[in-house]
């Protein structure tokens, strides 16, 4: 019978090796990230949807309220994984907020019309 040893598991790029460098993070974040999210998409507006519907898909998943996305995102990681900055982000989320998509109940982002913003990720 074999045990479990720590050459049995694949470790990340960056795992033992102290701080990871901006970069090591970024490739880490690129490999785990969901295809259809980063750069699939052109328009900026498309990519934050796709994002969130993907977030919202994932809670669902796990047994979470679909509609409410985690206060652990920070602008700037939702920004960064996005290939925006946060003011482009902040402006973003400021007109799916005019279009009726979302609204901000406090700190915490709630999905409001899911389908609208399928067709708006398409």
């Amino acid at each position: 019978m074999r045990t479990a040893t720590a050459e049995n598991f694949i470790a990340p790029p960056f795992y033992g090796r102290g701080t990871p460098s901006a970069a090591k993070l970024g490739e880490a974040v690129t490999a785990t990230t969901p295809a259809c999210i980063p750069q699939a998409h052109a328009e900026p507006l498309a990519r934050v949807a796709a994002l969130l519907i993907s977030i919202s898909r994932n809670n669902s998943y796990e047994g979470r309220d679909p509609s409410i996305m985690p206060d652990a995102l920070t602008s700037g990681f939702v920004a960064d994984l996005l290939g925006i900055d946060i003011d482009d982000l902040a402006t973003l989320l400021v007109d799916l907020n005019r279009r009726g998509l979302v609204e901000t109940c406090g700190s915490t982002l709630k999905l409001k019309d899911m389908p609208a913003l399928e067709r708006l990720a398409d």
